[in-house]
């Protein structure tokens, strides 16, 4: 296996853990399930995210290309921010449970047109 075969491998992945995670964790904040609170729990998806994300950098620095000069990845670093955003009010910042569950609602929808621009290599994604 080549070492780009490697890292494709890895950070689709660990990409498809993140998000399973992060829709388990919605979930959990949305039944008040107190696993949510659980150590594990909490420090899984920073192994997990920071593996997606230096798997990302070394699949730039094989294929030897620049996001800023590659539409559809920078598509997917801008999407990247809001999925973030929204995940941090769907769990840590949101004030009602209505605010956390639309942010959660809404990140589900940005991870699945993060996939469907990484898949299509186009930045309309799942909207061509």
């Amino acid at each position: 296996m080549t070492s780009a075969a490697f890292l494709k491998l890895l950070h689709v992945s660990c990409a498809l853990l993140s998000i399973a995670g992060f829709s388990l964790r919605g979930y959990w904040m949305a039944t008040d399930n107190p696993a949510l609170g659980h150590r594990v729990v909490k420090r899984l998806p920073h192994v997990i995210d920071t593996l997606l994300l230096l798997s990302a950098v070394g699949l730039l620095l094989v294929w030897q290309l620049s996001p800023l000069q590659t539409p559809w990845i920078l598509a997917k670093l801008l999407a990247l921010v809001v999925y973030i955003a929204l995940g941090l009010v769907a769990l840590r910042l949101g004030r009602t449970k209505r605010l956390r569950v639309g942010a959660y609602l809404l990140a589900l929808i940005t991870a699945g047109y993060i996939v469907s621009v990484a898949y299509s290599k186009s930045p309309l994604g799942f909207m061509q």
